[in-house]
């Protein structure tokens, strides 16, 4: 597989298809992380009085609350993703970490993870102030900020420069791909938070559902990394034979006229 991803643009299928067996072998490398991150965050959602917002402000109590939930996946939430995209990377290299060293290292790149994720809302939302289109198009180009800080230990700008060269010339490829597996795991992760739905509304109850979804989101997390790092690799083996070329040409002797 680690030839494979390096050398071949994967389709859509493969891209799915990689994700869930890279899921289902690292299987017992992610859980615990993904349990470790969201029990404490669904705990924590789960004092959020919802019914007394939506009871007093309606949909914007709603959106209130919807806020709160994107701040704590975000700020937390991003601790799982980096692990899992260490994991996944080692993984298809042949070899294997532990989910306490991965976990550890995700921590390590938190604050950096963090900062780029402010700097990428700022420049989209500045863009989306002035017009719709190009925030659109420049938020697409940043998705992969946060697989560029766990794994080239790049930040910032450098970080978010990174990931709109990956993008670039393929932004709808990557659009497309993206806008897929995100649809089949919010599909997953409301399938899986179905059962509770017949279930007496209670704070425990909460809790286990909430983190039910959220672990059945993981593996199409693992497919935008696969789709990440396809690309990465594949972009990273043409700018080094666009390196070779160029060096190659440079070191010809001047041709001489006769």
């Amino acid at each position: 597989m680690s030839d494979d991803i390096r050398r071949s643009s994967y389709s859509l299928g493969m891209v799915i298809k990689t994700g869930w067996l890279e899921f289902l072998k690292n299987f017992n490398t992610i859980i615990p992380i993904t349990l470790l991150v969201y029990i404490p965050v669904n705990i924590v959602l789960s004092f959020v009085p919802v019914d007394h917002l939506i009871e007093n402000y309606g949909i914007k109590g709603f959106e209130i609350y919807l806020r709160i939930v994107q701040l704590l996946k975000f700020f937390f939430g991003v601790l799982v993703t980096m692990s899992v995209a260490k994991i996944i990377e080692l993984s298809i290299s042949g070899q294997e970490i532990t989910w306490k060293r991965a976990f550890g290292f995700s921590l390590s790149r938190w604050s950096a993870s963090v900062g780029t994720g402010i700097l990428c809302g700022l420049i989209v939302f500045g863009l989306l102030l002035l017009l719709i289109i190009p925030g659109i198009i420049w938020g697409l180009y940043y998705t992969f900020f946060i697989y560029v800080v766990a794994l080239r230990g790049l930040s910032g700008k450098k970080a978010l420069n990174y990931s709109k060269v990956i993008v670039k010339g393929q932004w709808w490829k990557v659009f497309s791909y993206l806008l897929v597996v995100g649809i089949c795991g919010f599909l997953a992760s409301r399938l899986a938070g179905l059962p509770f739905g017949r279930i007496p509304n209670n704070v425990l109850m909460g809790i286990i559902s909430g983190t039910i979804m959220d672990i059945a989101s993981v593996p199409f997390t693992v497919m935008a990394i696969i789709f990440f790092l396809n690309n990465d690799y594949i972009k990273q083996q043409q700018t080094e034979v666009a390196e070779a070329v160029q060096g190659a040409e440079s070191a010809e002797p001047a041709s001489e006229t006769p």
